[in-house]
């Protein structure tokens, strides 16, 4: 577990050296403040602040931890952590959780700004660590089975940006459809959060979708891990 500990100091230490990704950190809270203080649409504030909170978990999730991965795997960093006495869940746990602490800041100051401190805060919490967590394994999935930093970049944009925009098309669809769009987790974030942040409760089919998500990666990447 210490060892684990020093790793995850590590790749914080790592990161706050990078101005690229500080960038990326700072551009979900900057494009919230900007977006949300413009449109002033009445009944739509939950869920543009709602959106952008998920904007934070897939930019964070996906574009940080992915990339970053397939980087190590091409400079074998990667390799050479296995070498060390720490295990392949070990490493990818670490480099998980930097990621989600990175993401669980930038979707708290998204939050905080927009909607100001209040008690919808800790119900939301619950759903941007589940959202965070999830879209951290879509990242560290990508890491792990895309070989080329090139095509991850290309990847990992097109399901932020596929994740992200899902969530605007939804609304303009029939009502019928919407079953058809909730089974995606970016909108079960959105939905979830815009009703906890209204003060209506967690809605147990969307949660349970999510719980879903979450069972499904963390199994995959247990899987990978066996292989190797």
């Amino acid at each position: 577990m210490r060892n684990v500990c020093k790793l995850v100091i590590h790749e914080i230490k790592d990161v706050l050296k990078n101005p690229a990704v500080i960038i990326l950190v700072l551009l979900p809270i900057f494009m919230s403040i900007v977006m949300v203080s413009v449109i002033d649409i009445e009944g739509m504030e939950m869920m543009l602040l709602s959106t952008w909170v998920l904007f934070a978990q897939v930019m964070i999730g996906i574009m940080l931890t992915g990339p970053n991965l397939i980087e190590e795997r091409e400079g074998n960093t990667f390799d050479a952590l296995l070498l060390s006495p720490l295990r392949f869940g070990d490493i990818v746990g670490a480099k998980g959780l930097t990621s989600l602490i990175f993401s669980l800041f930038a979707q708290l100051v998204v939050l905080i700004a927009n909607h100001g401190f209040s008690s919808e805060i800790i119900p939301a919490l619950f759903f941007m660590v589940l959202g965070g967590v999830i879209f951290v394994e879509v990242g560290l999935l990508i890491g792990l089975i895309v070989n080329s930093s090139k095509n991850g970049a290309a990847i990992s944009a097109a399901l932020m940006v596929i994740f992200f925009l899902v969530t605007a098309v939804y609304q303009a669809m029939p009502d019928w459809t919407y079953w058809l769009f909730a089974i995606i987790p970016s909108i079960e974030v959105v939905v979830n959060l815009n009703s906890v942040l209204a003060g209506n409760g967690f809605p147990l089919v969307e949660t349970a979708m999510l719980g879903g998500w979450l069972a499904v990666f963390t199994l995959w990447l247990v899987w990978i891990g066996k292989k190797r």
